[in-house]
Order: C-alpha cells, then structure tokens, then sequence
C-alpha cells in the first residue's frame, strides 16, 4: 500500500500511532467514500479557484485596455465593488457545493505534485478572461462612439460582465461536460444565487437609490439584447473547448 492504515476500533494505540489513515468505523468501504469525497472537495476548490481567477483577469484585462486606449474606464470604484459583491461574493461560495461529477471516481489518480494553477486552468483563465474583456470593451467603446453619455456606456459595460460571470459560473460546474447536459437544480444554491443577483442588478439600473450611489442610468430593450447577443459568446467558446478537447483526449481504437 501507499499509506499506513490502521482499525480505529480493533486496531491497537501503536498501529494507529504509526498509520497514515484510520479507519474509525473499521469499515474499509469508508476509504472508497473518503476518496470520492476528497476528490469532489478537490474539484469544487479548482472550480472556485477557476471562476474567481477567470473573473478578475477578465475585470483587469477590461480596465487595462481602457486606459491604454486612452478611454475612461468602464467601472467606478463603487462599480467595481458592486461587481465583487453581487456575482463572486454569491457564486463562488454556490460552487463550492457543486455536486460529484458523474466520471468522478472513473479517473486515474491525479499526480501528486500537480499544482491548482494547472496548464489547463491557465488555458482556461486566458480563454474565458480575454472574451470577457473583449466583450466588455467591445460593449463600452461602441456605446461612447454612438454618442451614448458616460453614465450610461457604464453601465452598459458593468451589466456586461456581469452576465459574462453568471454564464462563466455555470461554465465552471465542469471542465468537460457540456452545461447544457448539467441540470442547474442539481446545485440549488448556484441556481437561486443567479436569480438573486440577476434582480439586484435590475435594482442597481433601476432603483433611484441605487442609480445615485452607482452612478448607473436605465438602459433600453435593444441594448439589453445586445448585451445578451455578446455575453452568450462565452458559451459558445467553452462549450468549443470542451468538444475540441474531448476530441483530442478520446482514446484511439486499436488496429490489427
């Protein structure tokens, strides 16, 4: 064995003393329940890690590219904190309850030195971060050269990646299953989460006291739909990356 393993029960003092494990129950099927546990706690922290490290390389990327630009940037302070506060502060803490994946004990065993920030996260933080910030730039200059006021390309710009991030928070349930074959109620916690910060974010738009601390405007049904055409593409990448990647991991049959 790899490891030490010793009865709680039945075992003596110096066993237990001496062992890696202990069996508290003495019940060896627990191993196999404590290595599905470990690898679903696993899983959640990489998924957590992903989204917030996605998130705010995506809200840097945007500021950076503004201000390279020679643009105003798209979000105020108080923007910038109601952006933290109203999708990661809900939907980090909602991954970390995602439920086990379906292949989660098929796996082979991770490597033991393998880092959090793998090669795939990386990859993935690049990919998901520059769409999100190319749409939230993309959103922000149009509305400025269309003559839009400043309040109001705000606006438009923070709603953006706010609906980047909810569709990325459904992006990370899984590295390779498509979110379309994930049913949201299987983490109840995401699902509502999303619902509360999609009206708090209608709050902030349309409530006049919110409008005076966020500096945010009303935006129209076209530009609404606009916003909905461009975060969607975020899907549409993913999902790409997923099938590309699944293609290329697939196994190649035998011949002779």
């Amino acid at each position: 064995a790899h490891i030490g393993v010793a009865m709680g029960r039945c075992g003596t003092d110096v066993a237990r003393e001496a062992s890696d494990m202990v069996i508290t129950d003495d019940n060896f099927a627990s191993i196999f329940a404590a290595v599905e546990e470990g690898r679903v706690v696993y899983d959640n922290i990489i998924k957590v890690t992903l989204f917030l490290v996605s998130c705010g390389f995506g809200e840097l990327v945007a500021i950076s590219g503004t201000i390279l630009l020679g643009m105003p940037v798209p979000y105020l302070p108080a923007q910038i904190l109601w952006l933290n506060l109203v999708t990661n502060g809900l939907q980090d803490v909602a991954l970390a309850f995602e439920p086990a994946e379906r292949d989660v004990l098929n796996r082979p065993p991770r490597p033991p030195r393998e880092r959090i920030l793998s090669p795939l996260m990386l990859h993935q933080t690049l990919l998901m971060g520059m769409i999100m910030a190319a749409g939230t730039l993309y959103m922000f200059a149009s509305s400025l050269k269309a003559g839009v006021p400043l309040d109001k390309a705000r606006t438009i710009a923070l709603t953006t990646m706010v609906f980047f991030q909810f569709y990325q928070a459904a992006n990370c349930r899984s590295a390779t299953q498509s979110i379309f074959r994930l049913n949201p109620l299987t983490n109840p916690l995401l699902f509502f989460s999303m619902i509360a910060a999609f009206f708090a974010q209608l709050a902030v738009i349309y409530v006049p006291a919110f409008q005076w601390i966020f500096r945010t405007v009303p935006i129209s049904a076209g530009e609404w739909l606009k916003i909905g055409a461009i975060t969607s593409t975020i899907v549409i990448a993913v999902e790409l990356d997923k099938f590309l990647r699944s293609r290329k991991e697939k196994p190649r049959p035998e011949h002779g």
